[in-house]
């Protein structure tokens, strides 16, 4: 027993060391990138697409009268604002084809976008003392996935990100003891475009963060592998309240080829 409380002893010492050291590099890295300049570039079109729904022979309405360069504008910007935020300096090169790489000149590149409108069947749940009932309801849903490349000097690996904007949907179940009925009722929240074109903004601000953590993430990484650590916990910084905590792995970007 001693033995066993002994190796457990060390390896939470070790494991708190390691989180510790990477705290420290995570830090290192917000004061080194500071002042950064990073060169962004989004395409000009999006791959936009409405699918039809063969279950519910039906399909979104959502994108109709849609503005790809509405959306590109708005979530560019708002990448743009996301990035000045952690004190990186946004700029656009005066030659394209000449742009300066390096530890603090970074090229971030959406080279492909797909924005998909959809149904998407929700299954709802509620449960009885002894039985459980469930309620299918077709969801609006517009799926956006991105595609980003990043150059700090040396390509990274094409990093990926997919997510979901739908309908907003809500249940209820009342349940009267003297009758001895179950009421459910549900409301939905249908999306509109204006919806939409916020999305934009929310999607631009997270692939700001997920870009700052995927660096981040990256320097504390290789910095780990010199000082002969073989395990990694990934690390997210809140540039407003300057504080460092910990995430899960499929908190960000993923490699594209997952």
């Amino acid at each position: 027993m001693k033995k066993n409380s002994f190796v457990i002893g060390s390896l939470l010492a070790l494991l708190l060391c390691s989180c510790q050291t990477e705290r420290k590099l995570a830090k290192a890295f917000v004061e080194k990138q500071a002042n950064t300049q990073v060169a962004v570039y989004f395409p000009e079109q999006a791959e936009v697409k409405v699918e039809y729904n063969t279950q519910y022979e039906q399909k979104t309405e959502v994108l109709n009268g849609f503005s790809q360069d509405l959306f590109l504008d708005v979530m560019y910007n708002a990448y743009a604002d996301g990035l000045r935020a952690y004190n990186l300096d946004v700029y656009v090169p005066e030659d394209a084809d000449n742009v300066q790489v390096d530890s603090t000149h970074w090229l971030v590149m959406l080279s492909r976008m797909e924005i998909s409108g959809r149904i998407t069947e929700y299954e709802d749940y509620y449960y009885s003392e002894t039985d459980e009932f469930s309620y299918k309801y077709p969801l609006n849903t517009v799926n956006v996935a991105s595609w980003f490349e990043i150059n700090d000097g040396e390509w990274r690996p094409v990093q990926f990100c997919e997510h979901n904007l739908m309908d907003g949907f809500d249940s209820r179940v009342n349940f009267s003891m003297w009758d001895n009925i179950v009421d459910y009722d549900y409301d939905i929240d249908t999306l509109k475009l204006e919806d939409v074109y916020n999305y934009a903004v929310f999607l631009g601000k997270l692939y700001a963060s997920y870009t700052y953590d995927y660096m981040m993430n990256s320097f504390v990484g290789k910095e780990l592998q010199k000082q002969n650590y073989s395990f990694q916990v990934l690390l997210s910084y809140d540039p407003f309240k300057k504080e460092l905590h910990y995430i899960e792995e499929d908190d960000g970007f993923v490699p594209a080829d997952n």
